[in-house]
């Protein structure tokens, strides 16, 4: 009886994809998605043409402009780069149009002003120029101005009498890090703060987004039947239990169909522009951007797995939950009032696995990583961050699976209660009761069943 009510699940599947891929729009839609992806590291690499350096330069003059005074350049430090190496250094006290027309003259000079940029919070800028009609392009200037940059800092230590030892040392940043004694002692590898909430922010994201697709998706679904009348004739062949799973499987291949696209494009993008140059600027910008270094993870075979198990984990509790919420939606007007549902839980727990780092409490990080509802955004970060062992992850993912495998079972329950519903969208209060209502008439039915089976 149990498996009879799975019987025409694996139908609902294929006519869910057969209808889902036969759209034209959908097709079109996955063929952009993949063509962005594929051309988005390339397209990187080629806007940052002028921002890269070059291993010759067209640079054979060089006017330098010092504002600052302070800190004089040697010539010996940006003769120093073999581009550079015959370059003639003139030292200019020029005003702006002098400059601009002597650079327009020279087609193989260059200028740079060196000053203070007081929008920048009192920076010290240098500022390359060329002309407009010469053979000294873009990347020769930002070659330059990198060359200069570091011959500034080279004139900034000896001005101060810093060695270079010690001047590398003033570099470093300084990070903060909470620990148990416990944990001191036994050498535990766990992030700083701010590293720890980077990876928290990126898995958080990524589950936050596959949520609000999956809801958007279950709730179309559910409310088909509804909408176009076909409940009753599809109740004939199929129970509301198969109805419902065939459509989750559906949109679950949905989903994960697209991502997979996006992350194959991504994947042959980054082949692409690695033929077509260096590609550090990918990783080199997001140091700069976040202040962390993401191979400091060291994923591995068994780290990638265990990513994969955690993420569609925290998709089955999303999905089950969304398909309780969708099936108590009749018409889609009901979608945006019942969307806030689902949408309250997820951000609820996505800001408070977002935010819980800056405690650095254990305390709070434990609670958080085996709460089901937080543990989906929180477990998996906490664990590749040194936040919480090895026996934390686990119990939250048995936690996690059990509180899927209930909600599940109740989506199917509330689904059959709902499929004939044509009200409003109840309120929990009410969706309780109904529940309660429904279950007393099954139990009731199943009596009825066993009596008849006995006087036969």
């Amino acid at each position: 009886m149990k498996n009879s009510k799975l019987h025409g699940a694996g139908a609902v599947f294929r006519y869910s994809m057969q209808q889902h891929y036969k759209t034209t729009s959908i097709r079109i839609f996955l063929l952009v998605l993949f063509v962005l992806a594929v051309a988005s590291f390339p397209l990187l690499s080629l806007t940052r043409g002028g921002e890269r350096e070059v291993e010759t330069t067209a640079i054979t003059k060089i006017y330098i402009r010092d504002e600052l005074g302070a800190f004089p350049l040697e010539d010996a430090d940006i003769h120093a780069d073999a581009r550079f190496a015959n370059a003639v250094i003139v030292r200019t006290g020029m005003d702006d149009k002098t400059l601009a027309e002597t650079l327009s003259k020279e087609p193989t000079s260059a200028a740079a002003v060196i000053g203070v940029d007081q929008k920048l919070t009192g920076s010290f800028i240098i500022r390359g120029l060329y002309g407009e009609k010469g053979s000294v392009g873009s990347a020769d200037l930002h070659t330059l101005n990198n060359v200069l940059e570091e011959a500034l800092n080279k004139a900034r230590m000896r001005t101060l009498n810093v060695d270079p030892a010690s001047a590398e040392m003033l570099g470093k940043r300084a990070v903060t890090r909470v620990q148990t004694v416990k944990d001191y002692t036994e050498g535990s590898g766990q992030f700083d703060t701010g590293a720890h909430m980077i990876v928290n922010l990126f898995y958080s994201y990524f589950v936050l987004i596959l949520a609000m697709l999956s809801m958007s998706y279950i709730f179309q679904l559910c409310m088909e039947e509804k909408v176009s009348k076909l409940v009753e004739s599809l109740m004939v062949s199929v129970s509301p239990t198969a109805l419902l799973v065939g459509k989750v499987l559906a949109v679950t291949c949905f989903i994960f169909i697209g991502l997979g696209i996006v992350a194959g494009g991504l994947v042959i993008s980054y082949f692409i522009a690695r033929q077509m140059g260096d590609v550090s600027f990918i990783r080199e910008g997001f140091i700069k951007t976040f202040e962390f270094d993401p191979t400091a993870l060291h994923l591995h075979l068994g780290s990638v797995l265990l990513i994969v198990v955690c993420v569609l984990t925290a998709y089955l509790i999303c999905a089950a939950y969304s398909a309780i919420v969708g099936s108590c939606c009749s018409k889609s007007e009901d979608t945006q009032h019942a969307s806030l549902a689902v949408v309250l839980l997820v951000l609820t727990g996505y800001m408070v696995t977002t935010f819980v780092p800056l405690m650095e409490s254990d305390a709070a990080t434990v609670f958080i990583s085996l709460f089901p509802f937080t543990g989906l955004f929180a477990a998996l970060p906490n664990y590749i961050s040194g936040a919480i062992t090895l026996p934390v992850l686990i119990a939250s993912l048995v936690i996690q699976l059990i509180t899927a495998y209930l909600l599940a079972r109740l989506a199917g329950t509330v689904y059959r209660m709902m499929l004939l519903y044509r009200g409003g969208v109840p309120k929990p209060k009410q969706l309780v009761k109904m529940l309660r209502e429904h279950r007393a008439a099954e139990k009731a039915a199943a009596g009825k069943e066993a009596n008849h089976g006995n006087e036969a």
